[in-house]
């Protein structure tokens, strides 16, 4: 009988033992987040909520994230220029050619660089101060074509020709340092793109990167 009452308490400390020593997981625990982990038991503060497309956020408008959901892009609410050059007052080549999302940084730093001070679209986007944040810039081609497809949603659109920051890259000589990149937003172009001269006085609508 005493084996048995033993056997029985011992078999009772062991069960406590399993579970009290069950291995507690950290991670993000609330399912509306951008990396919520279904298997955490514990929460450690690292949820993420990133706004949807179409939200105010970091000072402006969201209108595009990436593949991880993560980061993005945000427009500023309205138009920095109804009209104004993308060039400094001369053709100078400025080699601000990449296209993609998030590059359009780059290539407002590489213009004013090359152009220096002065009242352009690129020195304009990079001076401004909006909503408390200061890294505004020029968008590159295809950043600017993500804004136009998401025009409805950020709103202030003119039916007009919008300054992208990247510069032409497809002549040679002469044509090749005079043109830069636009987009016009004229709902019936669909978009319409092309290159054009850098005295040609063109809207702007700065965006940063979160």
């Amino acid at each position: 009988m005493k084996t048995n009452i033993i056997i029985a308490f011992l078999l009772s400390i062991g069960l406590v033992s399993l579970y009290s020593c069950k291995k507690q997981i950290d991670g993000c625990t609330d399912p509306a987040a951008d990396n919520y982990n279904s298997n955490a038991t514990d929460d450690d503060g690292s949820c993420v909520f990133t706004p949807d497309i179409g939200e105010s956020f970091g000072g402006g408008i969201v209108f595009y994230k990436d593949a991880s959901n993560e980061h993005g892009l945000i427009a500023a609410p309205s138009d920095q220029s109804d009209g104004i050059q993308w060039y400094n007052g001369s053709y100078l080549r400025t080699n601000a050619t990449p296209t993609l999302p998030f590059t359009g940084l780059g290539n407002t730093n590489q213009i004013i660089a090359v152009q220096g001070d002065g009242n352009y679209a690129a020195k304009l986007c990079a001076d401004l101060v909006l909503n408390g944040f200061d890294d505004w810039y020029l968008p590159a081609k295809s950043e600017l074509v993500e804004l136009y497809n998401e025009r409805k949603n950020v709103g202030g659109f003119s039916d007009n020709f919008y300054w992208a920051s990247t510069e032409n890259d497809n002549d040679i000589g002469a044509w090749r340092d005079s043109l830069a990149w636009y987009v016009n937003f004229t709902d019936s172009l669909n978009g319409y793109k092309n290159c054009y001269y850098k005295n040609f006085n063109a809207r702007v609508r700065a965006i940063r990167a979160f």
